[in-house]
């Protein structure tokens, strides 16, 4: 839905340091079709990895990787490229380039001051805003709109997330975020999407509210149910906040617990309530296949839906990602790791979406004791009931 803001802010880095950087943008030019360079880098998630060591295979300058898989897998990198990244790497590819670090394995220090790094160079590429982003996965397409993240890291630790950099969690300042903005702004970008894991974290919320009021955009954010106040919620209204998207993950207690969730049900139907009272749209990411369900967790899922009505949804499938608790201790979650191809670790897997996934053939993990085949039948079952809207009643429709 938009273009990866990674490899956009190594690219005003180092254009920062007056090095010569093209970015390749793959929705726009065939794999492969690249002109030549000193220096190829590659930013990969994990089911990207397999298709980026066949291009550093192919390429006849030295090969950098980094990003996601880089950084929680290492090990699984070295000797397909020159040289690999973990941790954040808009001051440690300078070093590379300039050849103050050895080829292998090259661990960056954390950036604490988020506020010295420059913008995203969105004249990158060709294409960098969206008209799908901000209206979402199914719901149309509207404004062009940019993906903006001001902090880095998340302390909480949900025994699904790969998250690298929890603590300590790192902000931006009001007036660089605000900064940022306004460039927007002058592009023409009203329309934004705060990509942040918990928006209302950030320590001077208030002000930030207040200064993004006077902007004249709207936007997007996501947040934890149990970081939702009346407060918070009045505050987002008042700055632009059209809609905030909760991750809701399952509404069965067991399967929060299991998962070190740090929430509860409760705290989910609490924020629901709390943001609608304030005139924000309310969006749910569910996901299937977390250790721990089973055929009632999916029926509790249904009627939290017809419970609380939310505006949008999102399904996504658990993968045990590199990083994550389940990955690194399976059988704390009575989890058993099947398919080791990383190119099928998506989290979506299943072609109920009418797209063309090839390769993506169902989850990469089964639940000890259960089937894939009884996994799959519970997801589409979950899916159809969300997408034919079985869940919503009359009050849903009445503004």
């Amino acid at each position: 839905m938009y273009f990866g803001l990674g490899n956009l802010y190594l690219s005003a880095a180092m254009k920062r340091r007056g090095v010569n950087v093209c970015v390749a943008d793959f929705r726009a030019i065939p794999a492969g079709v690249l002109p030549p360079a000193d220096f190829y880098g590659f930013s990969v998630t994990t089911p990207q990895v397999s298709a980026a060591k066949e291009l550093a295979r192919e390429v006849k300058g030295k090969t950098i990787v980094g990003g996601p898989h880089a950084s929680l897998l290492p090990e699984s990198c070295i000797g397909s490229f020159d040289y690999v990244v973990k941790g954040e790497g808009e001051y440690v590819l300078w070093d590379i380039l300039c050849d103050k670090e050895q080829p292998g394995l090259v661990t960056a220090p954390r950036i604490d001051n988020l506020d010295r790094l420059p913008y995203p160079d969105w004249d990158a590429v060709a294409a960098p805003f969206s008209s799908s982003l901000y209206d979402g996965e199914r719901y149309g397409l509207g404004e062009l709109s940019a993906a903006v993240i001001t902090s880095r890291g998340c302390p909480w630790s949900c025994s699904f997330c790969g998250n690298l950099f929890r603590n300590p969690t790192r902000f931006r300042g009001v007036a660089n975020i605000i900064g940022e903005v306004q460039e927007l702004v002058k592009r023409d970008v009203k329309r934004l999407r705060f990509v942040d894991d918990n928006f209302t974290l950030h320590p001077d919320f208030a002000n930030l509210c207040n200064q993004l009021s006077q902007q004249g955009i709207t936007y997007r954010a996501h947040t934890r149910s149990n970081l939702m106040t009346e407060g918070k919620a009045n505050l987002l209204a008042l700055s632009g906040c059209q809609e905030c998207s909760l991750g809701v993950e399952s509404a069965d207690e067991r399967v929060l617990k299991l998962n070190n969730k740090g929430e509860k049900v409760e705290a989910h139907r609490r924020a629901t309530q709390i943001l609608k009272q304030a005139g924000i749209k309310v969006k749910y990411y569910w996901m299937s296949g977390l250790p721990g369900e089973s055929d009632e967790t999916i029926e509790l899922n249904k009627a939290f839906m017809k419970e609380l009505q939310p505006d949008k949804w999102t399904l996504s499938t658990f993968a045990p990602y590199p990083g994550c608790d389940v990955f690194a201790n399976p059988d704390k979650y009575n989890v058993e790791i099947t398919n080791h191809d990383w190119q099928n670790w998506w989290n979506f897997v299943f072609n109920v979406r009418g797209l063309d996934l090839p390769g993506r053939n169902g989850y990469v993990h089964v639940l000890k004791g259960q089937t894939q085949e009884q996994m799959k039948a519970r997801h589409d079952d979950l899916y159809d009931y969300l997408l034919k809207g079985k869940w919503k009643t009359e009050a849903a429709y009445v503004t």
